[in-house]
């Protein structure tokens, strides 16, 4: 991972990586996010102590970063100014974060404070300005207004809103579809009204009774489930139904051929009533976790139009009218704009207002109140101290996240794109996935030495298959002859699509050209951490492992099979691929070591192209007639399909 929690619990086995978070950062409910227990705006959360084995639990750094300001503790919490309602600890550790996000990365800049610190650690005092290691520790929680807690809070400045989002204002632009890079985690989908629900297996039969929803729907597909939400006058969303996710890619409609490779359909749920979209068409708008759709929960909160510290946005104050349940979940994932919180010289700006008798300050403080009050806020300033570079960061309004569901977020972006061919993915418009486009007169024509192919236009389709069988039983033994009849079972099925086998993932796995790839990688990855300090990938070190597989004094082959594997009959079926992508899903740097997961998303197409039969001795050999003749043949036309594998393996080595 390259972000955690700032405190750190062992992880339970099988436990989701949003629920460790959230038991490693429990919320004192009167200091939560965005506002305080008083209606103020409130940039981070505080967490009580849970040092359940009477031995501190230690604060750490969230992710790799540089320490900007770090503050020795006072010798007197106890004491006024600091003990404005008990013991508060004023230690306290900024550190700003350079992260890559997303599977084709960009640089995401932002902020960690950890304030009330009893302790900080002397490495960190005296290495101002030096980098510091996701893990590292920083010090001990002390006491805030007599409570054992201390103060958490992420933030970034204005134009890093829209590195993240894509947008700085408002909700997501269902105008215009979701970003091509960065990419990650959940599918969202827009969908107009008039955009057709089809009955039936409308992947298999586009043209399957449909009707035109009256509605604009708004889609999540988390993998498991596809929800279907409406939108209501006031800008929230109300459920219309609810499914297990079910997607097919297929070939592309007519439609939209020449201009997609492929239709991707989904089954939804919409007000009782299942049916499939084709997302792929161009009325549909298809997004991703890093668009923050205003339907998964993520509002961008600027409409308080005051400079002072009291929350007067309208839409908080709504929200916070609602059940406990209802406003939990937005105020989680509400992204908010107001000054930063740690400024001298912006106090009496932020704080005047308790001073006069209002709803939120219904006993206002005396002079003498507002004294104490401002010299105790001031004596947890430090914003004077700041590098003018770092000021400029921080000035004026900047943005805030709660700080759990932000590192949850970030997580799922850590997926990097390593490698991806320059042929695509899913692409049923090459000339191997045709199917049903010629004549006899046509076929009859293919072949350098036409009196000597093995053309056959007597059998049925039933005896071509026959054919096809035969030479599975013929030519492949062993782990693996069974996927050579499994794949000619689906294209005698004719639906054609994209065809998996575990059996196929395990021959990747166990195969040499695999091992000899993964090795290569490796190597890549320890000479990157070796050069870079044992720091994480950079966006350079990761075009660098690309380049491995294109420069080829390097020489990194992908896993193909196009060795002995006529024998087994993955040579016959899959012998080389047509496009694939490498993920590093992972990555963990610590002491001199580092572990990983490399995933491969390899796909071929078992389907056969023209010059299959011109040059390769094939049109020679009975059975592969028999196939040319029941995929191309315009009285036949079975459909190819492409076989896809997807298998990860885990990496580890020394830097």
């Amino acid at each position: 991972m390259h972000i955690s929690p700032p405190v750190i619990w062992p992880r339970q086995a099988g436990e989701k990586y949003a629920d460790w978070v959230m038991r490693c950062m429990p919320v004192d409910p009167e200091r939560n996010y965005p506002v305080n227990h008083l209606t103020a705006w409130h940039g981070g959360i505080h967490l009580p102590h849970l040092d359940l084995s009477g031995v501190a639990n230690p604060v750490r750094a969230i992710a790799d970063g540089v320490i900007v300001y770090a503050r020795r503790p006072s010798e007197k919490p106890d004491d006024l100014p600091l003990a404005y309602q008990g013991r508060t600890d004023d230690g306290c550790v900024l550190i700003r974060h350079e992260i890559l996000v997303g599977d084709r990365p960009v640089l995401f800049t932002f902020y960690s404070l950890t304030m009330h610190m009893k302790q900080v650690r002397g490495e960190i005092l005296s290495n101002v300005g030096q980098k510091v290691k996701r893990e590292q520790i920083l010090g001990t929680a002390g006491y805030v207004d007599g409570k054992g807690a201390f103060h958490f809070q992420i933030c970034c400045e204005p134009k890093m809103l829209e590195v993240l989002s894509g947008r700085i204002h408002g909700g997501t632009d269902t105008a215009k579809p979701g970003r091509s890079g960065p990419v990650y985690g959940k599918s969202y989908y827009f969908a107009p009204a008039g955009v057709s629900l089809h009955a039936g297996d409308a992947w298999l039969k586009p043209n399957s009774p449909a009707y035109c929803i009256s509605l604009p729907l708004y889609i999540t597909d988390d993998g498991s489930r596809t929800i279907a939400f409406h939108r209501q006058a006031d800008g929230s969303y109300m459920q219309s139904g609810s499914t297990a996710t079910v997607r097919h890619i297929v070939e592309p409609s007519a439609a939209i051929k020449g201009v997609k490779t492929w239709s991707e359909w989904i089954l939804v749920s919409v007000s009782g009533q299942e049916g499939w979209i084709d997302v792929s068409s161009a009325a549909v708008k298809t997004y991703t976790d890093a668009d923050l759709p205003d339907w998964d929960g993520w509002s961008i909160v600027d409409d308080d139009p005051t400079p002072d510290s009291q929350c007067n946005s309208k839409r908080m104050e709504k929200w916070l009218a609602e059940a406990d349940g209802a406003q939990g979940a937005k105020l989680m994932k509400s992204i908010c704009k107001f000054p930063f919180e740690w400024n001298s010289a912006t106090i009496d700006t932020r704080f005047s207002w308790v001073k006069h008798k209002s709803k939120a300050a219904p006993d206002p403080l005396t002079a003498e109140e507002y004294k104490v009050l401002t010299n105790y806020i001031g004596a947890l300033c430090f914003f004077d101290k700041l590098s003018g570079s770092v000021q400029a960061e921080l000035s004026g309004e900047i943005w805030h996240f709660e700080p759990r569901t932000f590192i949850t977020q970030i997580q799922k972006a850590e997926r990097r794109l390593l490698f991806e061919t320059k042929n695509n993915m899913n692409d049923f418009t090459a000339d191997d996935m045709q199917h049903g486009d010629m004549s006899k007169e046509q076929i009859l024509q293919q072949g350098k030495i036409k009196l000597l192919t093995r053309f056959d236009f007597d059998k049925t389709a039933e005896e071509h298959f026959a054919v096809m069988e035969h030479m599975a039983r013929m030519t492949a033994k062993g782990k693996y002859a069974p996927l050579i009849a499994a794949m000619i079972g689906q294209f005698k099925k004719n639906t054609g699509g994209i065809g998996r086998h575990q059996l196929l993932n395990e021959a990747f796995l166990e195969h040499k050209t695999t091992r000899e790839c993964v090795a290569k990688i490796k190597s890549y990855i320890s000479n990157a951490l070796s050069q870079n300090g044992a720091s994480t990938l950079s966006s350079g070190d990761i075009d660098g492992i690309e380049n491995s597989f294109i420069r080829k004094d390097i020489g990194t082959k992908l896993p193909k099979f196009d060795d002995w594997d006529w024998q087994n009959g993955l040579g016959i079926t899959v012998h080389d691929t047509f496009a694939t992508r490498i993920f590093l899903d992972y990555l963990n740097v610590d002491k001199g070591k580092y572990k990983g997961r490399l995933v491969f998303h390899i796909q071929d197409h078992f389907g056969l192209d023209i010059p299959d039969l011109n040059g390769k001795g094939f049109e020679f050999i009975s059975w592969f007639c028999s196939w040319f003749i029941l995929q191309r043949y315009n009285k036949l036309n079975y459909k190819p399909f492409i076989n896809e594998a997807t298998f990860s393996w885990d990496i580890e080595g020394f830097i």
